[in-house]
């Protein structure tokens, strides 16, 4: 074989190695990198942040949720969130008024749900046990459809995942420490 021929080859063997590297190299992605049907995947499962909130505000987008979810009810439920977790509403009685204040203390659930168990209940100045207290509230107000009242356990779970928001996004609980003023919530936007 002539020298000239074997040149040739090993020239042509090593443009055509040379090629197929060029070729590899330009469609092996990076590390990096994400494809267009990966983030499609992701984002139809959803796409999740975490929020850290204090009890002020917590109370303030509760009460705006709680009061967009009764509508024109005429008797007025309000939450607030201090060394605990409070409810206040007042029931009509022939013609008195009596102010009920629920007090609870928040427990996180694996759902994301929000557990209230009832710590206190004051009906004016009596005295009246936990568990009819709660019955009288789910019994006089026609509570929104995320707060479910459990008065044999005295306790109210908050179904946070099944408050009604805009845009398929969904809110869990995953830490509510009071003592800390550190509430975090998870906020997932689903397609």
């Amino acid at each position: 074989m002539n020298s000239w021929k074997a040149a040739f080859f090993v020239l042509f063997g090593a443009v055509v190695l040379a090629v197929m590297l060029l070729v590899f190299a330009a469609v092996t992605p990076a590390d990096d990198f994400v494809s267009y049907n990966t983030a499609a995947k992701s984002t139809a499962a959803g796409n999740s942040l975490i929020i850290r909130t204090t009890k002020g505000d917590f109370e303030g987008i509760a009460n705006t949720i709680i009061r967009q979810e009764m509508g024109n009810e005429n008797m007025p439920l309000t939450l607030a969130v201090e060394e605990d977790v409070s409810l206040s509403t007042e029931l009509q009685v022939f013609s008195a008024t009596l102010p009920i204040l629920l007090k609870f203390e928040p427990v996180v659930q694996p759902d994301g749900s929000l557990l209230l168990e009832q710590k206190s209940v004051e009906v004016g100045r009596l005295a009246i046990p936990p568990g009819q207290a709660l019955k009288l509230l789910e019994d006089s107000v026609d509570l929104p459809e995320f707060m479910e009242v459990q008065s044999s356990e005295e306790a109210v779970l908050l179904q946070l995942p099944a408050i009604p928001l805009e845009n398929g996004m969904t809110v869990e609980a995953i830490k509510f420490d009071l003592d800390a003023d550190d509430i975090r919530l998870r906020v997932t936007v689903r397609n």
